[in-house]
């Protein structure tokens, strides 16, 4: 179908408009990307190793975060008779993010499936817990964040991949690859820590 003379006047004006308020959109937005990088959030990425691996029960830490994990304190109200758990309590990290060493501290929010009553001693099946960091010493003093980890159980021994973001009140840890290839670590701003 044919376009009148005043229809083809119109859509590129149209046109023009909508992609001058994208622009616009998109300027827009970078100053809010900004302000989210400059909080420093650090990703944090790894596995914690199997009870035991640290000395007194304590979790061995693999990746972002190494060092030592221990569970503080556990509390559970869940009905033994059933096959899900639901467990709350505190737990803290000694070691180091990159070059920044100390200890931090969490609150958790553990759940849990089992294959059977939880209460007999039936096995796992799935968990995972969410960790809110609220506090730190060291080289974690001022520390923010969350970390989540998920049970590994179908093998023997379990482990327990985390995932999750730290704001350290120093700044940003970032990872550096060499010409190398080796991996370090620095901080984005100067910080004082404690070496592990």
């Amino acid at each position: 179908m044919p376009m009148h003379g005043s229809m083809r006047s119109i859509r590129p004006r149209r046109r023009a408009a909508i992609m001058f308020i994208a622009a616009l959109l998109v300027l827009a937005a970078i100053p809010a990307v900004a302000r989210a990088t400059d909080r420093g959030a650090t990703t944090v990425r790894g596995t914690q190793l199997a009870a035991g691996t640290c000395a007194d029960g304590g979790y061995a830490m693999t990746g972002s975060l190494t060092g030592c994990w221990w569970i503080d304190s556990f509390e559970s109200k869940s009905d033994p008779d059933r096959a899900t758990f639901v467990a709350t309590g505190t737990e803290h990290f000694t070691g180091c993010l990159g070059t920044t060493c100390g200890t931090f501290f969490t609150t958790y929010k553990f759940t849990s499936k089992t294959d059977g009553p939880w209460g007999a001693g039936s096995p796992e099946i799935h968990g995972r817990c969410h960790h809110p960091v609220v506090s730190g010493t060291g080289g974690f003093t001022g520390v923010r964040g969350e970390i989540s980890f998920r049970d590994v159980v179908d093998v023997s021994p379990p482990y327990y991949p985390y995932w999750g973001n730290l704001r350290l009140a120093t700044g940003r840890i970032r990872t550096v690859l060499l010409n190398s290839g080796q991996r370090t670590t620095a901080e984005a701003a100067p910080a004082v820590a404690s070496t592990c």
